[in-house]
């Protein structure tokens, strides 16, 4: 293997590698958007978009006021994940901007365990009263994902191996 041929398989090996985790934050898929609640509007995220039990569930809740759409940072904002078939809690989490990287948002991340339909209950209280934002979410079987570090590490030390038997059998 050339120096040159190495150096592009070791960027395209890299480019791999990072590519997933450079797209494991973020907001996720909207929900709900500019949606009235209380005085208020509301905006909500959920990531993945497709949510897996026993993974982690990131919500992202934007919350702005009228007349200019200024973000409401001093609001409580808590989460309520409702069973849909038994009606009950199953979950209650704050969501704070404590949380978030921006600190605009109130962010909070949590797992499930079961496989199911949710109610997704957010609760908004601010000094200009408040209310509840409703949507749904399918939780599905938790799937295995690849560990790309992990491929990415056994790729590399297959080509240094061979490229060190090649350059052994030269010499």
């Amino acid at each position: 293997m050339t120096p040159r041929v190495f150096r592009i398989f070791l960027a395209l090996l890299l480019l791999a590698i990072t590519a997933p985790l450079l797209f494991a934050h973020g907001g996720g898929e909207i929900q709900l958007a500019n949606e009235p609640v209380g005085p208020y509007k509301v905006t909500i995220w959920l990531n993945p978009p497709a949510p897996q039990a026993t993974r982690t569930l990131h919500i992202t809740v934007g919350i702005s006021a009228p007349p200019d759409d200024a973000p409401v940072l001093d609001a409580t904002v808590n989460i309520e994940i409702v069973d849909m078939v038994s009606g009950e809690v199953v979950f209650r989490t704050p969501a704070t901007t404590a949380a978030s990287t921006n600190r605009l948002f109130y962010e909070t991340d949590f797992e499930l365990s079961e496989v199911g339909t949710y109610q997704v209950n957010t609760v908004v209280e601010g000094n200009e009263g408040g209310g509840t934002a409703v949507f749904t979410m399918e939780v599905i079987p938790s799937r295995m994902t690849p560990n790309w570090l992990l491929i990415g590490g056994i790729s590399l030390g297959i080509v240094v191996l061979f490229s060190l038997l090649r350059n052994r059998h030269r010499n």
